[in-house]
């Protein structure tokens, strides 16, 4: 009984974890269109904008349950930047450096 026990809540554990992970389905229209969602992104990059350029755009589900645009912008030293910008217009921005 116990087996069974651990057993379901070791399933249930990962299907929380997992369930964020499934990606946006493409059917559905985004709320926020590519339009409206880039000069958000450009915006939350701040004066870094004269040092990226943007190289991809996608849907995610990561952050918000609705869905959001996910933008990756690189610079010439290799450091890589992903803006978020949620449905409802609220940004993330994280740097990553390659090296």
């Amino acid at each position: 009984m116990k087996r069974l026990l651990a057993l379901l809540v070791v399933l249930v554990a990962c299907g929380v974890v997992f369930a964020r992970n499934i990606g946006y389905i493409r059917t559905r229209p985004p709320r926020l269109s590519l339009g409206a969602a880039y000069p958000l992104a450009v915006q939350a990059l701040g004066k870094a904008t004269n040092e990226f350029h943007c190289t991809d755009a996608s849907l995610q589900l990561a952050l918000s349950p609705d869905g959001e645009w996910l933008f990756t912008f690189w610079n010439t030293t290799g450091t890589r930047k992903f803006v978020t910008v949620e449905f409802g217009g609220k940004t993330h921005v994280e740097d990553i450096v390659i090296r």
